[in-house]
């Protein structure tokens, strides 16, 4: 048997920022996905939620999408690429109601590849 619970107050509890990746090589091109979501009590996704989130990243990286960011349907994503530095990205997102989430994702040395 499955259950599922589903809120009856339409109301937005909770914004997450959640990384495919903690740990990237910087080698110029590895990337990793940034889901952002809005969800309910129960964790469900909800559905309507469409707010603009303002997006802020710190260190040796680039951000591949929209900013700020327009949720469709509750949730969306964007990439985050490493470019050829070591050290610490800091991606902050910004609900407007919500709060901020904030992820750290590791850039390692790449190794020199020989031809």
């Amino acid at each position: 048997m499955i259950s599922k619970s589903l809120s009856g107050r339409g109301v937005d509890s909770e914004f997450l920022l959640l990384p495919d990746d903690r740990a990237l090589k910087a080698d110029g091109a590895d990337a990793t996905r940034v889901v952002l979501r809005v969800t309910d009590e129960f964790g469900a996704v909800r559905p309507f939620a469409n707010d603009p989130i303002m997006l802020t990243l710190e260190g040796p990286a680039e951000l591949i999408g929209d900013n700020p960011f327009a949720l469709i349907g509750g949730t969306g994503a964007v990439w985050v690429r490493a470019r050829e530095q070591a050290g610490t990205v800091r991606l902050t997102a910004k609900h407007p109601r919500l709060g901020s989430q904030t992820v750290t994702i590791d850039l390692a040395t790449a190794v020199e590849e020989f031809v």
